[in-house]
């Protein structure tokens, strides 16, 4: 198979700070959106099969994991004349707080591990596990509070 593997950093990561080591100051978050990576991606994706490659029309399949399969996704819903597919591994991209409830993600880890785990009462030794969690950080002073719930 004649591919090439082309890995973009997304702004504010790794190496990649807009404002240098100011990136990270108040105000200077507004370029940390899905959407400026999805633009980034597009024009990167449009220069380097126009320029490096000569092959402007060379097929393109997105693909990652989680926030990288979401972008991937993303990137093919919203740039479907450039990405021609998209490989979307665990990739909620519907997960947001006005469509899902919050509380599902632990339902529904709580429901895997409970049939799909060996070791029996697995989803019970995770709660209480977590419980105990809870109340080590939280007796112990520390200035954030955690609340883990199952």
């Amino acid at each position: 198979m004649k591919a090439y593997l082309l890995f973009a950093e997304h702004r504010y990561f790794g190496e990649s700070r807009p404002f240098g080591n100011d990136s990270f100051k108040n105000g200077n978050h507004y370029y940390l959106t899905a959407e400026q990576a999805l633009a980034d991606y597009a024009v990167l994706l449009r220069y380097y099969k126009t320029k490096v490659l000569n092959c402007p029309d060379c097929p393109v399949i997105a693909f990652g994991g989680s926030y990288g399969g979401m972008l991937a996704a993303w990137m093919r819903m919203k740039f479907p004349n450039i990405i021609d597919g998209a490989l979307a591994a665990s990739a909620p991209i519907l997960w947001f707080k006005e469509l899902v409830p919050g509380e599902l993600f632990y339902s529904v880890a709580t429901w895997d591990f409970g049939n799909t785990s060996s070791v029996p009462d697995c989803a019970k030794l995770i709660k209480h596990t977590f419980n105990r969690l809870d109340s080590y950080i939280n007796s112990t002073g520390n200035q954030y509070q955690v609340k883990f719930e199952i």
